[in-house]
């Protein structure tokens, strides 16, 4: 079996942390003692089906990454606006052709990536992912939701049709057909969509509440 690539997409300007990110990337906003995208990438290292490791990145984070010892890539801001036109630009300027497992920079959790790959190669499936129950609805609004009657993800909706966030990594089949996609929620319901249930801790680094509710959460969970 071919080895897949593993994609950490470290190129967002980080807007809605608003002052946090003022003078420091969201890549590099400090999570107890490493930045926010040490945990991701770790989570991508740990895993025995990833045979290589690429960061997407931006032009004043890049130097930063590269010691990292992986492959760097410059975010093209006017072609990517979300991971899936992030993977294709990756495809496109490095001329890969291979499943791909795709992680954001600001996400911590204890979701096993070999996990979601087992299930993805198990199916037929051209777009795996998990899901887990996040009974916030002020977050749920912020991120994609999970129909499980329509079978359909829903992109930062106004009222959640269900309480399935949708969160990564996000296995992708080599054979996906990108089509006209312009949100996440477009590419996944226009794919065959597989899903994991995941029961333990994630956090999303997405904006000040969130970013105060990791600390705490994490703080709690170090000292119990």
């Amino acid at each position: 079996m071919q080895k897949l690539l593993g994609i950490l997409f470290a190129g967002g300007k980080g807007e809605r942390l608003g002052l946090i990110t003022r003078y420091i990337s969201k890549a590099f906003v400090p999570v107890y003692d490493r930045p926010v995208f040490m945990y991701p990438l770790a989570q991508l290292e740990a895993s025995r089906y990833i045979g290589e490791i690429v960061i997407l990145t931006n032009t004043e984070n890049d130097a930063k990454l590269k010691q990292t010892g992986y492959r760097t890539l410059i975010q093209d801001d006017d072609r990517v606006h979300d991971m899936f036109s992030g993977l294709r630009q990756i495809r496109e300027d490095l001329k890969i052709n291979q499943d791909c497992v795709l992680m954001p920079c600001d996400n911590i959790s204890d979701v096993s990536v070999d996990a979601v790959i087992e299930t993805f190669m198990a199916g037929h499936g051209e777009v795996c992912f998990s899901l887990t129950r996040v009974p916030d609805r002020r977050k749920l609004s912020q991120m994609g939701v999970y129909d499980p009657d329509a079978g359909k993800v829903f992109y930062k909706p106004a009222i959640p049709p269900s309480e399935w966030g949708v969160i990564a990594p996000y296995v992708v089949s080599r054979d996906f057909s990108w089509r006209s996609a312009e949100t996440d929620a477009e590419v996944f319901n226009q794919a065959t969509i597989s899903v994991t249930h995941h029961q333990g801790y994630w956090f999303d680094i997405g904006d000040p509440i969130s970013y105060a509710t990791c600390l705490k959460e994490l703080f709690f969970s170090i000292i119990s």
